[in-house]
């Protein structure tokens, strides 16, 4: 009898499966079929990705190596500037910074400026984005305001940020030409105080505190040696006039 139950509820279980997989079997079969493309789709993906990234650094080095001879920067920018217009991710970044370097250095400053910002604004590797902070601010550092600045610093102000010394150091040196000489002293002395800064740049910041130096508020003498040379000047006055008239010694008496 317990067999002919088991029977009767297994017969029964799989005329349930049946409706259900009549029902719902599309779906499931759909699911299946869309799972095995997703991670078809990934490694696909992934292969691509690494196969255009090798053929994006080959492409890359030989430009590099291309303008290295005698080539003038403004060739130069255009050939980075059409590289980068072509290619996408890391080296689409390195292509802009090349960019930048070559315009800077043919004297169109306004042009290196926007990359290096666009750069800065849009990299999405955060040293990346540091370095291209920093080159923008050493273009605009003989005509930011102060407060142009500490705007444009703000990103990489943090202690963490590789490129905290290098902001504090363009902090100092605006702030040093507006005439704020506290607050460039205090710029330059977190950059000594920190041991991980380099030392060309803890160079550079004990020349700007040598130059601040001299324009610092003075610190007042101490009230009691003020008071001391005071009285000592007063009792120098009083005497003064007794020393005078104290009439001159005698020669002693000649004797026969």
């Amino acid at each position: 009898m317990t067999d002919l139950f088991r029977e009767v509820e297994e017969d029964l279980r799989r005329e349930q499966f049946s409706k259900l997989w009549e029902k719902y079997g599309i779906f499931v079969i759909g699911a299946a079929v869309a799972i095995v493309l997703v991670v078809a789709a990934i490694v696909g993906w992934r292969a691509w990705s690494h196969s255009s990234s090798v053929e994006a650094s080959a492409r890359y080095d030989e430009l590099v190596a291309s303008l290295q001879e005698d080539v003038p920067p403004e060739e130069a920018a255009a050939a980075f500037d059409k590289f980068a217009a072509e290619t996408g991710g890391g080296y689409e970044t390195l292509a802009r910074l090349q960019q930048a370097d070559r315009l800077l250095e043919a004297g169109e400053r306004d042009a290196a400026l926007a990359v290096y910002e666009e750069v800065a604004n849009g990299a999405s590797l955060g040293l990346v984005r540091g370095m291209a902070t920093i080159k923008a601010g050493l273009i605009v550092v003989d005509t930011a305001s102060y407060d142009d600045m500490k705007a444009r610093m703000a990103s990489v102000m943090s202690e963490e940020s590789p490129w905290h010394g290098n902001a504090l150091e363009l902090l100092a040196l605006v702030a040093m030409r507006e005439g704020a000489w506290t607050e460039a002293d205090g710029y330059v002395k977190r950059i000594i105080a920190n041991p991980a800064s380099p030392s060309g740049l803890r160079d550079r910041a004990h020349v700007i505190q040598a130059l601040a130096a001299p324009h610092l508020p003075q610190p007042a003498a101490p009230a009691d040696t003020a008071t001391e040379g005071s009285a000592a000047e007063e009792a120098g006055t009083e005497t003064s006039p007794e020393i005078q008239q104290t009439p001159a010694a005698e020669p002693p008496a000649e004797t026969e």
